[in-house]
């Protein structure tokens, strides 16, 4: 096997991972054995859109299986059935985490990803097929996870898109994710709790860009979708 290091490119990456051969050589710069034992748990569980977690090399980084493919830099436009491709992904991610034993001694329903966006995605053939980049995996809630994905990956808030159009692509997510309580109301709602988060982490950490970007996309949010679900039974605070 060749010991070439490649660096990677697209996505987000981490500086510092490499491609050697079929493996990926990622830095570990803190404590990441939830992330491994969860690779490994998603292994037996025969999920196979993740990288495997091969070990550690001598020099103390974590070597993963190479998933061929494109990762996007950054957002963009998704048809439906990469929408539907993605959503799936997550579904079946959520279905073979929900009883790994951190989720249970938490007390949640899945590992979220929390940043399945994609820059974090691998494409084939047009398609999302792999999900990478665990840096911010954490026991939690389904909604909370999907709220995110609706935020990034239908780039809610963008006016390239009218609030009818941005509801019918929720209504794709909801579809393809198959769950009579993840709804196109409740995961909008969530959708805007990610974008209010994500502007009050920017302001906090001094990333007024990324702030102002946030607290846009919430206030587009408010005004362009949930305005328009709410008669459906979910009312906005007021006051």
């Amino acid at each position: 096997m060749s010991t070439e290091e490649t660096p990677l490119t697209g996505g987000r990456i981490t500086a510092g991972v490499v491609r050697v051969g079929d493996t990926v050589r990622r830095p570990v710069t803190r404590d990441r054995t939830h992330v491994h034992n969860l690779l490994l748990h998603l292994e037996e569980r025969g999920f196979d859109a993740v990288p495997r977690f091969l070990g550690v090399d001598d020099q103390q980084r974590e070597v993963l299986s190479f998933i061929p493919g494109y990762v996007p830099d950054d957002l963009g436009h998704f048809d439906d059935a990469q929408l539907a491709a993605a959503v799936r992904l997550l579904r079946r991610f959520h279905d073979a985490t929900s009883d790994f034993p951190l989720v249970r001694d938490m007390g949640a329903e899945v590992m979220c990803h929390n940043d399945w966006g994609p820059p974090n995605a691998v494409f084939r053939d047009h398609l999302p097929c792999g999900m990478i980049d665990f840096d911010t995996l954490a026991p939690g809630l389904r909604l909370w996870d999907l709220g995110y994905f609706a935020f990034v990956w239908l780039d809610l808030g963008n006016d390239d898109y009218t609030g009818d159009e941005q509801i019918r692509r929720l209504e794709v997510v909801a579809q393809a994710y198959g769950l009579a309580s993840c709804t196109v109301c409740r995961i909008a709602i969530h959708a805007l709790a990610r974008q209010t988060t994500l502007a009050t982490a920017g302001r906090v950490q001094g990333k007024a860009d990324m702030a102002e970007w946030a607290a846009a996309a919430a206030d587009w949010t408010v005004l362009n979708v949930l305005e328009q679900l709410s008669p459906t039974g979910y009312s906005l605070p007021t006051g």
